[in-house]
């Protein structure tokens, strides 16, 4: 099933907020995404069921190869979707945002503060896909890496992790507050390297070839 990746919304809060209490139900405090929305250095992209319709200039747009800063470099390899202009004719089926992934923006690095997806919906590519939405976000900000932390019990999460290209760097002790378990700090190498380059093209083309090719629009 292609799911739609897009900037989080302020009607989006409620939804997410029950995706995230589903999935981390010991989280405290549980984020606060109106205050997140308002963060500078904040981004944070959901993953949805269903995609706007296209209209016929968007469509040629993307046949000329696209504008703009989220189609310079290496990201117009990837077949990023312009963002979808408000004009666009079509309803949306299905807009609620069934994931989401959070990054914070400092000193050059993107940093992801946390990715969730709806129980309903996992084992369904959905958490993948918000990974590498979230590493294309990051390159279309100019962040030189990515960063986070995970669980060290989490071997699935790690396993993922490792996959696109993140090693681990050190160890956060005691770092959550729910049973203070340790936190393995992951970050990549720089992600303008033609090495990851590379490897994540190759990534984002193996997760389409078995989900399906999804459209995302991030900025």
């Amino acid at each position: 099933m292609p799911f739609y990746v897009r900037p989080m919304r302020e009607d989006d809060i409620h939804r997410c907020a029950k995706v995230e209490q589903e999935a981390f139900p010991t989280l405290f405090p549980p984020t606060s995404f109106r205050r997140e929305l308002s963060n500078p250095l904040a981004v944070y992209l959901v993953a949805c069921k269903t995609a706007p319709a296209v209209t016929e200039a968007q469509v040629q747009e993307q046949s000329e190869g696209g504008s703009g800063s989220a189609r310079t470099g290496f990201l117009s390899r990837l077949q990023l979707f312009a963002p979808w202009s408000s004009r666009t004719r079509g309803a949306l089926s299905d807009d609620s945002p069934i994931g989401f992934v959070g990054m914070w923006y400092m000193a050059g690095e993107g940093h992801i503060v946390s990715i969730c997806v709806s129980s309903e919906y996992r084992s369904k590519g959905v958490g993948e896909l918000l990974l590498l939405a979230g590493i294309e976000d990051a390159s279309t900000r100019d962040a030189k890496m990515v960063t986070l932390e995970v669980r060290a019990s989490n071997f699935v999460a790690q396993n993922l992790y490792k996959k696109y290209g993140f090693t681990e760097r050190g160890v956060r002790k005691g770092y959550y507050s729910d049973d203070h378990e340790d936190a393995i700090i992951m970050t990549t190498e720089p992600i303008v390297s033609p090495s990851f380059r590379e490897r994540f093209v190759e990534l984002v083309r193996n997760h389409e070839a078995v989900w399906g090719q999804t459209k995302r629009s991030l900025i």
